[in-house]
């Protein structure tokens, strides 16, 4: 067998072992609601789940919901705003939201400021979007404990951190007055940096 051959024959196995994992988050979530509540030992059943599947978990929606419940398990507490966070996630996979919003016209013509230094202390940050991460909340969470602090879009703002989720106005092309804002600041020599959320998770690690 030539080089090329092993490769569609290795390509093909790969897509069919992804449609029949995906198929199983779709059916493993089903169960998870079915009953209309998210228990704990779902939320670790997910994970590991998720921690063994990583043809689903490295790619969309996998990738999501996997990185939405690490950050839920990461301090060994689920509170009910990471619940009710997770089971609109989970609701929106069974509704094809998600997927929506994967092939949406999202903040994908904006100049991301590509690999920027991210620093926290006295840094202020605001957040736009919907992200993986977690609720809003928990993200300026995570920014409050390494000694940044939340703040509006405004000229002494450093960091707008636009969320992997995208936004549900984002589909009709309307991006909302916090990144216009960002961009004019931008324009006007500020140096104020728009950041993917997958820049700032990052760099919380540093």
């Amino acid at each position: 067998m030539d080089a090329s051959a092993l490769y569609t024959r290795q390509a093909a196995a790969f897509r069919n072992e992804m449609r029949q994992t995906c198929a199983a988050l779709v059916g493993i979530t089903q169960g998870i609601l079915a009953d209309g509540q998210l228990h704990d030992r779902e939320v670790h059943f997910l994970n590991d789940w998720l921690a063994q599947a990583e043809t689903v978990s490295l790619l969309w929606p996998g990738s999501v919901i996997h990185a939405q419940v690490k950050q839920i398990l990461a301090d060994g507490v689920i509170t009910a705003e990471e619940r009710q966070h997770l089971t609109k996630t989970l609701e929106a996979l069974l509704g094809g939201a998600l997927d929506d919003l994967a092939t949406a016209p999202r903040v994908t013509t904006l100049a991301f400021d590509d690999a920027p230094q991210i620093e926290y202390r006295e840094r202020s940050f605001c957040f736009t979007g919907d992200f993986a991460f977690g609720p809003r909340s928990a993200c300026e969470k995570a920014v409050v404990l390494r000694g940044g602090t939340i703040a509006n879009v405004t000229k002494k703002l450093h960091y707008l951190v636009v969320g992997g989720l995208g936004s549900a106005e984002w589909k009709h092309g309307v991006f909302g007055t916090k990144i216009e804002k960002a961009i004019e600041h931008k324009q006007s020599g500020l140096p104020l940096k728009i950041v993917h959320e997958d820049a700032w998770a990052s760099a919380l690690g540093a």
